[in-house]
Order: structure tokens, then C-alpha cells, then sequence
């Protein structure tokens, strides 16, 4: 930029005390350390978890070792890079093996298992990463390559950590609603404060839609219980997911006579379907 243009830049003074000072130096802090005092903010207010759940991005050493750091109870659960961007490597019997080749080793002795219920080969393998043990999930299915994921837990069973790690969907679902139904991202404010005051009122509004939606939407069971409520509300997105998934597996293995894990696989590589079931099952509710 010209020196005419920076000096035309939108500017506005600010009271160094006031917190969008704050929100604009955590700008400046990499995504890492900003999310490290994230949970320690959270922590110190009396917020606590079982399960931190990230994406690859999130996954590293600094993470790793803060969570198991915590005097709380919790573990990690997230994806690992595997192929060119996978560099990281773990220890193994001896070995610094990276995902690829820790994957190609456990392949050749015959350690990938099935599972039925999701349609997909799966391998489980205890390593050091960060001065820690941990435990490293790589899936796969049909025609697609290995995803990884990473666990503090070292109890924690595969299809236990899927269902889990499933739980990350409902965030997913919070961005595409906010996104297409409340506006979320477009405020058009050259104002640093204005922006985070649209972000923060667009994420309440949905807080408080779905909330009000558990309360007035509650599920009831029948027969002899009718008058009792189902734990008083309704179940939450990520478990109502779940349970239309397993549902309608269900039901297409009785009409169509073939396998789960057929139906499985396609559910899981068409989204756009699996959301148009998903979108049909809430209005069938609603009516």
C-alpha cells in the first residue's frame, strides 16, 4: 500500500482499559497459545470436561502436554496429519515412526481390524509423542485414504472414540445455521468492536433459539411411563444425529437386504444426502 492509503485507513483511538483492546492483541497470538488460555479461562471459571475435541490443526506437543498437565480430569481427542503434511513422528518399540510409516507397519502384520458398524478398517497403537504415551486411531474406508486421531486415554476403545469424536458435528451445525439463518460473518462494520459485537450477539441468539427449543421440544416415553418426561428436555443435536443414523441404517438394511456397512459407507461419503435425510426427519418432528 501507497503512503496516501495507509494514512486513509480507517483508524479509531481507544481507551487501552477498554476490552476490545484486549480482543485486539489476543488477534495477534497464534491460534495455539490463544486457545491454551481459552481453556484455562474457562477452567478457572469453573468449566469442566471430559474430552478437549480438535481438528489437526490443534493437535501438537504444547496441547498435548498442557492438557496432561491439568489437575482436572480430561483427555484429548483429535485428528493427526497423515501423508506429506503428517511429518510429525511418534516413538514405537524403539522407533521414530511417522503416521505413514506406522500405519504401513501395522498394515504388513495384519493388525487393521474391521468394523461392521461403521463400515471401515481401523488400527489401534499405543506411542510417545511429547514425552507422554497416547494412543493413535488410524480409519479408512473403501477408497478413501487413512485419517488418524489422538487420545490421551489410553482405555478409550475405537468405536467409543468415534462416537465422541462425532460430538464435533454439532459444531459444525452451529456455523451453518448461524451462517444461513442469523447472519453470522456479515456484518459489513469497519469497526474491529462492531464485528465482535455481531459474532458474540449472533452466538447468544442461537444459544438461546436452541435452548428454548430442548424446553418446548421435549421427547416423552409411552405406556405406562406417558407422563414422564425423558431426562426433562430433549436430546441434544449430536445424539439426535447419532440416533437417526443408526436408525435409518436400520430401516434400509430390512427394505434393501444388504449389509450395514455398505449403507455405512455411503451415508458417510454423500453429506449432501445424509443432510437431506437429517433436514426431512426434524420437519416429520416438528409437524
Amino acid at each position: 500500500m501507497s503512503d496516501k492509503e495507509l494514512e486513509s485507513r480507517f483508524t479509531k483511538d481507544r481507551d487501552e482499559a477498554s476490552p476490545v483492546v484486549t480482543r485486539a492483541k489476543e488477534y495477534g497470538e497464534s491460534k495455539i497459545q490463544l486457545m491454551i488460555t481459552m481453556i484455562k479461562r474457562a477452567i478457572n471459571k469453573g468449566i469442566r470436561f471430559d474430552y478437549l475435541l480438535a481438528d489437526s490443526w490443534f493437535t501438537c506437543s504444547e496441547v498435548i502436554r498442557f492438557i496432561r498437565a491439568r489437575h482436572i480430569k480430561c483427555h484429548y481427542l483429535g485428528m493427526i496429519k497423515i501423508g506429506k503434511k503428517g511429518v510429525t513422528r511418534y516413538g514405537f518399540e524403539g522407533k521414530e515412526l511417522t503416521a505413514r510409516a506406522l500405519i504401513n507397519l501395522l498394515e504388513a502384520r495384519g493388525e487393521a481390524r474391521r468394523s461392521r458398524k461403521l463400515g471401515c478398517q481401523y488400527i489401534t497403537a499405543d506411542v510417545r509423542f511429547a514425552g507422554t504415551d497416547v494412543r493413535l486411531y488410524f480409519v479408512k474406508r473403501k477408497k478413501e485414504s487413512w485419517n488418524g486421531i489422538m487420545t490421551t486415554n489410553l482405555s478409550l476403545e475405537f468405536l467409543e472414540a468415534y462416537r465422541i469424536y462425532a460430538m464435533r458435528c454439532s459444531l459444525e451445525v452451529f456455523f451453518k445455521e448461524t451462517k444461513g439463518l442469523l447472519g453470522m460473518g456479515k456484518c459489513q462494520s469497519r469497526n474491529f468492536a462492531a464485528q465482535l459485537a455481531a459474532t458474540t450477539i449472533t452466538a447468544l441468539q442461537y444459544n438461546l433459539l436452541s435452548l428454548a427449543k430442548r424446553f418446548t421440544s421435549y421427547e416423552t416415553i409411552g405406556g405406562i411411563f406417558r407422563d414422564v418426561q425423558h431426562s426433562g428436555m430433549e436430546l441434544s443435536v449430536t445424539e439426535r444425529i447419532w440416533g437417526i443414523i443408526l436408525e435409518m441404517v436400520k430401516i434400509m438394511t430390512g427394505i434393501f437386504s444388504i449389509e450395514e456397512e455398505e449403507i455405512f459407507d455411503a451415508i458417510i461419503n454423500k453429506s449432501d444426502n445424509l443432510a437431506h435425510f437429517i433436514n426431512f426427519y426434524e420437519l416429520k418432528s416438528a409437524s
